[in-house]
This record gives structure tokens, sequence and C-alpha cells, in this order.
């Protein structure tokens, strides 16, 4: 209201603009002081009289504000400056008696206060009334919320279709959610339980003080085998508060016991929060001997090759120059080329049947076939060789039936190796035997003879990839090292096995054994 007054005889004061035509316009307003060239015009009365004094005297700040206590009444007061239109100092100043208002609002404050007793005694009453009808179902809620948490999940009768009844509803679905999610759970954690504990791996899981939390079967064995290897156990434990601290995977290798394992560390984090480390450890010896054979046999095979290869140039470019013009010699050298040509030859064949075996594309024909027939064929093959070595070569069968499933070329190549490693570590006079017996489900098949036989350091190891004996204790062609380990791929191929019996300085016996029906192992 003083904003729309001011607004008007702003309008008013502007609008004449003679200050001295204002007097008679002026005066007709009530609760108006109008100061122009340092004189006030109002009516004179004792509240602008102590109005004006007091914004005299600094007490009112603003273009709006309020004076108490005057004559025990509070005023409000806006001043309009107009000095900016005229020659000299000119406001206006127009005030409210604020006593109406307050003594309203004394009334109203009165009125809420008593409408909020008369409310607070109805709700007060509503209230016990309600907590006389919501008080047991609530508590029968809370035995029932006691219960759940103890492991009984009971059902609650519903008894009302408003929210109490609601609440109980949601109660029982959630009853029944909780007690099937804990059947899921204690399910997933049995079946977690059981993968973890036929893993090859071992699975062990560390708090940030690399505590052991937790562990299965294989990863508790691996654990007490560290803690037995003080060093490795202390730089164990040193990485996984490494792996704690810095938040990284890492992998590394540590040899025990001529075992090589693999750890795989992982932290377990959310957020800014590290909860500890899952250990993966992993039996690594078997690969770690693997690739330890494959550089071995990658060396082997450059060694074997080279030397035949050395001989074949050396003795091409020999006859190339005519270096050897005497024809006995060319035909010994030819001769040697020949030899090295067919050693290699073989050499390249048995390194191919392997990487067919290795591979599993070597396709074997493996049906009924008669192995009397087999026998027969290499006495007839081998007749000629033992005769002109000095051998005696028998073969001995206590068993008229010898039908059964075998692939015939793989088999006869089997023992063409074994008879042809007999002939190379006998001497004129010894013996060559092969033996056949038969029980309900298997043929045991001796090679058998009394040549010059293995050392005991050497057994272990006959049946590897180009591991050779003392070669200068054998006659004629060296061997190359895997006939041996391709006869025992074989045997295995038809689900047999093979073993070795040899006493140095006396002979050898290889046992192969073979299942009569080849799906029976």
């Amino acid at each position: 209201m003083l904003d729309d007054e001011i607004s008007r005889l702003e309008e008013i004061v502007l609008a004449e603009h003679v200050i001295e035509d204002m007097d008679s316009v002026l005066l007709r307003e009530d609760n108006l002081i109008f100061y122009a060239e340092g004189r006030m015009i109002s009516h004179q009365s004792p509240a602008d009289e102590a109005i004006y004094q007091r914004i005299l005297e600094g007490e009112g700040t603003g273009t709006t504000f309020i004076l108490e206590d005057i004559y025990n009444h509070d005023y409000m007061v806006k001043v309009s400056n107009l000095s900016d239109y005229f020659d000299s100092d000119v406001a206006i100043i127009k005030y409210r008696d604020l006593e109406d208002i307050n003594q309203s609002m004394q009334a109203v404050t009165i009125i809420i206060i008593g409408s909020a007793f008369v409310l607070f005694l109805i709700t007060t009453s509503f209230a016990f009334f309600l907590i006389n009808r919501i008080t047991r179902p609530l508590i029968n809620l809370r035995s029932a919320a006691f219960s759940t948490a103890k492991g009984n999940y009971n059902t609650l009768k519903v008894k009302s279709r408003d929210e109490i009844g609601e609440l109980t509803l949601a109660f029982n679905k959630m009853n029944n959610d909780i007690k099937h999610n804990i059947s899921e759970i204690t399910h997933e954690r049995n079946l977690r339980e059981q993968i973890f504990t036929y893993m090859n791996e071992g699975v062990l899981y560390y708090n940030g003080d690399a505590e052991l939390i937790y562990s299965n079967q294989k990863g508790q064995e691996l654990h007490d085998l560290i803690l037995q290897h003080q060093s490795e156990s202390k730089r164990f434990t040193e990485n996984i508060r490494e792996i704690a601290q810095n938040r990284e995977s890492a992998i590394e290798r540590m040899e025990m016991e001529s075992r090589h394992l693999q750890f795989s560390y992982t932290p377990v984090e959310e957020g800014d929060v590290v909860y500890g480390v899952i250990l993966l450890i992993k039996d690594i010896t078997e690969e770690v001997g693997t690739e330890k054979m494959r550089s071995e046999f990658i060396a082997n095979v450059s060694h074997e090759l080279k030397t035949p290869m050395v001989m074949l140039s050396g003795y091409s470019e020999a006859l190339l120059d005519d270096i050897v013009t005497d024809p006995d010699e060319i035909k010994e050298m030819i001769s040697i080329i020949k030899d090295e040509s067919d050693r290699m030859n073989t050499m390249v064949n048995e390194l191919i049947t392997i990487a067919r075996m290795d591979s599993r594309s070597d396709f074997f024909h493996i049906q009924e076939n008669d192995f009397g027939q087999l026998l027969d064929k290499l006495s007839s093959r081998f007749r000629h060789e033992m005769l002109e070595n000095g051998l005696e070569f028998s073969i001995d069968v206590n068993s008229s039936d010898m039908v059964f499933d075998f692939d015939y070329d793989k088999l006869s190549q089997v023992f063409t190796n074994l008879l042809d490693n007999a002939i190379r570590y006998t001497s004129e006079g010894d013996y060559i035997t092969i033996s056949v017996t038969s029980t309900e489900r298997y043929f045991t098949i001796d090679v058998k003879d009394t040549g010059t036989g293995i050392r005991t350091e050497h057994q272990k190891r006959i049946f590897e990839r180009f591991y050779k004996v003392d070669e200068s204790r054998t006659r004629g062609q060296h061997g190359t090292g895997l006939g041996l380990y391709i006869v025992k791929s074989i045997i295995h191929r038809h689900n047999g096995s093979i073993e070795l019996d040899s006493t140095f300085g006396e002979g050898t016996t290889f046992r192969i054994t073979l299942p009569k029906n080849h799906t029976e192992e």
C-alpha cells in the first residue's frame, strides 16, 4: 500500500513541479510528510513530528524501514527522494501505523494456537485408537521378523486389506524370497565348493595382511608346500601385501622340490576399498617339461639332420671336384651317400609319423586281424638278416587263435623297430625270441634278446624322443632315437602298454600287452 501511495504522490509532485503550490494538495493526505527546501510540510501531528525527528536523527536507513515505540506504536515508513527533479532537496515521506496489523496477527496467532490444541486433542484420541488397532499386528510382525532373523521363515495370517494387511502380505513375500534366495545361495556355494575342490589349480583368498581366508583342497596342499620353504614363503607373503597395496595383478613362477608353480595374483577391490587378493596356483611342471622337451627335440632334430647333410655335401663335392678318382673309393663314397640319404629319409619319415601321432591325425585302421600272419611275415623278413649276423631267432606261441583288433601296418612297424634294435645290440651267437601268451582279455608279446642290455640309468628315458644309449656297443647303422618313442605311441593308441626289463650285459625284454577288444582298456 505504501508503494502504491508513494507512486501516486510522486506523480502529483512531478506533475505540479512548483513546490509553493503543493501545500494545499499535500495537506489533504494523511500520514504524509513533505520535505522541501529545508522545511517540513505536514499536518504537524505529534506522529509526524516524531517520525520526522527520528529520520533527522538517522534512525531510519534505506527507502523503507520500521520505526518502533513511537507513542507505543510501530510505524512502517517509506521515503522517496525526488531531489534529482528539483533544484533543492525534495523528499516524500509516507508512513503507516502497524498497530492494526499487529492486533490482527495476535488474533490469528490465538486462533492458530486454539486450533492446534483442538487438533492435538483430536489426533491424540485418534492415535490411541490407531495404536490399539495397529499394535497387535505390528507385534506379530516384530515377532515374525525376529524369527526370520533366526532362520525360521513363518507365514503370517492376513486379517485385513488395509495398510497393515498389505504390509503383512509384503512381509510374507519377503520371507518366501529370503528363503528361496538362501536356498539358491546355499546351492551355489555347495556347487562352487565342489568345483573348487576338483580343480587342478589351487584357489586361495588372502586379506590385505596376507592371512589365508579361503582355499580349496589343491590350494591348501600347495599353501602348505610353500610354508615349508622359508625363503619362498617370505617372498610369497611380501608379494600378496604388495599386490593389495598397488592394486595391480601379477604373475610369477617358483620352483620348489622339482615342481614348477605359476602364481597369478588378482586384487579384490570395490571402489577405493581393497578387500584382499585372490591367488590362483597352477602346477606347470608338465608344461615346463614339455617346453624343455620341445627345445631339446628341435636341437636334436637339427643335430641329427646336420650330420648326414654335412656328409652328403662333403662327399658330393669330392666327387664333383674329381678329388677321388679310384673306382673303389668312388663306389664307397656313393655307398656312404646312399646310406646317409636312407638314414635321413628314415628320420624324416619318423618325424612325420611322430607329428601325425601328436596331432592325432595319423589314421589307425584298427580292426580284426590275424596276429599269426604278422609273425609269419616278420619271420620271413628277418630270417636272412639273422643268419647273416649269426643270431638265433625263434617265435614261441602258446595260443592257437591269435585273431584280435589291431592295426596290421602299425604293429608291423612296432615289431620291425624292436627287432632292428635287438639286432643292433646283439652279437654273433646271441638269441632273439618273440613269445606270445594270452589271457581272457589280453595278449602279451615279449621281444627278448641276449644282447648287451641297457644300463639302469638309461632305462627310464629309453622311450623319450631322440634318446640313445651308448652307440659304441651297437653294430651297423646308428639309430635316430625315435623308434622306441614311435613304438610306445602306437601301443598306447591301441589301448595297450609296453614295459622294459633289461640287465646290462645279459639282455633286454620288451613286454607288450594288447587288449583283444580295442574298446576295452
